[in-house]
């Protein structure tokens, strides 16, 4: 007998090994496949890669950065009537997040300066696969085993990301963050009585990170702290704990940018320097809220616009920034209602056929079914709340944010809520296999008796 219990602990820790060891085999077959999927997404394109104002910009940080200049930006770039994008006279310097420069910085300093076909072919197409074992793993987490293949399966399928993914811009690389870091709020409510340590640092970090791609999770903390007390049933000591330490995270990860920022340009940039013009276009008294923005919308007031170009751009961003929050406090009803709007009129709207083609996209009158099957398990989900509460809380919030900032598409700029709205639509289809299931079954046990 003591023979026995002794072999015990080793015998559960082979068992252990073999287990981990298949987790790993499977979680590699995983990424190839979609790798392959991803990569016949490419190739099913006539090109090899899209070039935006954007793409170009990123891709002069990072030239600079191999170039030993640093994170700086020295040209900027437009796009003309003729649709061909040139380098025109520098005005401004853009500061943007680190990572995505850092990336195509490690591309061009394998394969060499201005290889946009091989960011999409590598980086892209390496993040896109990884986002979908992401979404199997969180499918785990929400479904088991079983049913983890449908998150996997939908977020292959899902066409808008292989379009977006051609162009030489952050969606692929912020897509991935959103999925990590849905991934592992699903992992840390599944510890929520003790959560271990690495987690939370490891959720922090996931944050950080993310923010430096695109600031958009900078405002989620109110949210995150609100959804961690609620799961904590309460208890304010361990909730504030667990929050306190991803907080803390998330800073130490941003912080260097913080402070380089600070010493070279003298002011606080979080992540970038513009955007407020934009910020203004959605809230002034003449926003459109029913058509996209785009350059030449009558969506200010060209007195106040001609008054502020005057101005150096740093102080421009400050004004128009001013200008926006002005509104928005001056006018609070009217700027939930706008923002309503904005969320109804473009964020959540399908791309239409006519985009669709305008843009050559493949397989776009698929965004409608996506949307509708989101929807649906976002209403299957109040029935499970607790444990769907992180997908609900993170669509409403970012909705909310993007359609608040801005007036923008919903085509490119829903990108990034579509992991949680594919988990959403999963459960929707997990319950109708389990339904069907135990239909069969009852059925089969009916057979039986007669």
């Amino acid at each position: 007998m003591d023979k026995q219990y002794k072999r015990t602990p080793e015998l559960e820790h082979r068992v252990s090994n073999i287990e981990h060891r298949k987790g790993l085999w499977i979680t590699g077959l995983l990424f190839f496949i979609a790798l392959g999927i991803e990569l016949l997404y490419i190739k099913s394109y006539s090109v090899h890669y899209f070039i935006s104002p954007d793409g170009l910009h990123y891709s002069n940080i990072a030239e600079n950065f191999l170039q030993g200049r640093g994170l700086v930006n020295t040209a900027n770039f437009a796009q003309g009537a003729d649709g061909v994008v040139r380098e025109v006279a520098q005005t401004r310097e853009y500061v943007v997040g680190p990572i995505y420069p850092l990336l195509l910085a490690l591309i061009y300093g394998i394969f060499g300066f201005k290889s946009y076909g091989m960011v999409i072919v590598v980086l892209h197409a390496a993040l896109g696969a990884a986002s979908a074992v992401l979404a199997y793993k969180t499918g785990e987490l929400l479904f088991s085993k079983k049913y983890a293949w449908i998150p996997y399966g939908l977020t292959l399928g899902y066409p808008l990301y292989a379009f977006w993914g051609m162009y030489v811009l952050t969606e692929t690389t912020y897509v991935f963050t959103i999925t990590l870091f849905l991934y592992l709020l699903a992992f840390y409510s599944k510890q929520i009585e003790r959560p271990k340590l690495r987690t939370l640092l490891i959720l922090g970090v996931a944050i950080g990170i993310s923010n430096l791609v695109r600031p958009l999770l900078l405002l989620y903390f109110p949210v995150l702290v609100v959804w961690i007390l609620w799961l904590k049933h309460g208890h304010l000591k361990t909730a504030i704990r667990d929050f306190s330490i991803i907080v803390m995270m998330t800073v130490l990860v941003m912080s260097p940018w913080w402070i380089r920022n600070a010493f070279k340009y003298h002011q606080f940039i979080a992540v970038s320097n513009y955007g407020s013009y934009e910020f203004y276009l959605g809230n002034n008294p003449l926003t459109v809220t029913n058509s996209y923005f785009y350059y030449t919308q009558p969506s200010y007031d060209p007195v106040v616009k001609a008054r502020i170009e005057k101005l150096p751009i740093p102080e421009q961003e400050k004004d128009y920034k001013q200008l926006g929050v002005s509104y928005i406090l001056q006018h609070p009803v009217l700027f939930l209602e706008r923002t309503l709007a904005k969320e109804i009129n473009l964020f959540w709207q399908p791309v239409t056929p006519a985009d669709g083609q305008a843009y050559k996209m493949k397989g776009d009158s698929l965004d409608k079914w996506y949307l509708l099957l989101g929807l649906a398990g976002a209403l299957l989900s109040f029935f499970r709340l607790k444990k769907y509460s992180f997908l609900l809380l993170f669509t409403v919030y970012y909705s909310f944010v993007v359609s608040m900032i801005t007036v923008v598409s919903g085509a490119r700029y829903r990108l990034p809520v579509m992991p949680a709205l594919i988990l959403l639509g999963s459960l929707g289809l997990v319950m109708v296999f389990e339904g069907i299931g135990k239909l069969f079954k009852a059925n089969l046990r009916i057979g039986r008796r007669v």
